[in-house]
């Protein structure tokens, strides 16, 4: 998949040195387009994850297999769903990882949205690390309601990860805020970086 981004969109990362090499993560990313896993999962490395995606997605049969065969929880968006809460903290309780896109959805411009209460919750309950991680480029190559484009840039970066405790003590809005602010530093650094690699 590295070797496929590099070929079709000059793909570029950094950061990933700040990935702890033990112990449970929360992988907190920005959400541009249905790339992103796989972006993700090229800058994780040996610390693979496992998603979460909204239970319609699965209605597919093909879609859903593919799902299914990566081991991705399904969630049903818009309610409390315990299930699959309970299912992504055994495996953070294992010391696994666990990737989460807080918008909930993928973006409209490109722009990152508002994070959802579930990073919170599941960051609560767990106690993981989580490691905040900005994409751009996926957008415009890749953007909602259009074909896939087989040229283009993207580049990812991986931030310092934070303990959960420093978090907590911030208190739920405040350290949502944070995390959101972070990954938006994350992804205009990306951006400003195709920019000058693109003209």
């Amino acid at each position: 998949m590295h070797t496929l981004l590099r070929i079709f969109y000059r793909y570029k990362s950094s950061g990933k040195e700040f990935i702890p090499k033990t112990g449970s993560i929360i992988f907190i990313a920005n959400h541009q387009s249905n790339l992103d896993p796989a972006i993700v999962g090229v800058k994780a490395g040996d610390r693979p994850f496992k998603g979460i995606a909204r239970s319609t997605l699965f209605k597919s049969k093909i879609l859903g297999a593919y799902l299914r065969g990566f081991g991705v929880i399904a969630i049903k968006r818009g309610e409390s769903d315990t299930g699959a809460m309970r299912k992504a903290l055994a495996e953070l309780a294992t010391g696994r990882c666990i990737l989460l896109f807080p918008e909930g959805t993928r973006t409209l411009d490109g722009e990152i949205g508002l994070f959802k209460r579930g990073f919170w919750l599941l960051l609560k309950k767990s106690k993981a690390t989580v490691v905040p991680i900005g994409i751009d480029g996926a957008f415009d190559v890749f953007p909602i309601g259009a074909k896939l484009k087989w040229r283009g840039y993207i580049e990812s970066a991986v931030g310092e990860p934070f303990a959960a405790e420093d978090l907590l003590a911030m208190g739920e809005e405040a350290g949502t805020a944070h995390v959101r602010s972070i990954v938006e530093t994350l992804m205009l650094r990306c951006r400003n970086n195709i920019a000058s690699r693109s003209k």
